[in-house]
């Protein structure tokens, strides 16, 4: 979950998605970035809703982002939780301020695992305007999508449920 800058907008809604998710997932990981990466399973766990938005908002928010140091971060330390049994969720905007985006990263996770998924708060005709970079990643993803209201993120896991779980 990116808690950077330029999703301030939307990142409660971005955490209390992450939150909601990690209610009703059995085994999940979550993690949010801004510049680097970070764990926040005990920050979910530990917390309510409205005091763990904080907490990560705290520890990692709002700084400027860097999705190829975060996506670094990740595969230097949780690459090997990734397999054909995993789906993987990034949910944010993919403004990097023109640093390195590390697509090779992102493909690498993507070939590890059943289903990379990423919900962009922005619509998409902003995808690939100024430093965005999610025309870049967009290839990688079973699906990608412009998800900013409970409407549409609805509509999203009805998909998503329907085309990825095993009946």
């Amino acid at each position: 979950c990116d808690v950077s800058k330029s999703v301030a907008a939307a990142a409660q809604f971005l955490l209390t998605f992450l939150y909601s998710l990690n209610e009703v997932v059995d085994r999940m990981e979550a993690f949010a970035f801004s510049g680097r990466m970070i764990s926040v399973n005990d920050v979910m766990d530990e917390n309510k809703v409205e005091t763990a938005i904080l907490e990560v908002l705290k520890k990692i928010g709002f700084q400027q982002t860097d999705y190829g140091k975060s996506l670094e971060d990740f595969c230097d330390l949780h690459l090997d939780q990734i397999d054909r049994h995993t789906t993987v969720i990034f949910l944010g905007d993919a403004r990097s301020n023109y640093a390195d985006p590390r697509v090779d990263l992102f493909a690498t996770i993507q070939k590890r695992c059943r289903a990379m998924i990423w919900l962009n708060p922005e619509p998409e005709s902003y995808w690939g305007q100024g430093d965005s970079v999610m025309q870049r990643y967009q290839p990688f993803c079973h699906v990608a999508k412009p998800c900013n209201t409970l409407g549409q993120l609805e509509r999203i896991i009805e998909d998503v449920l329907r085309t990825y779980i095993p009946n």
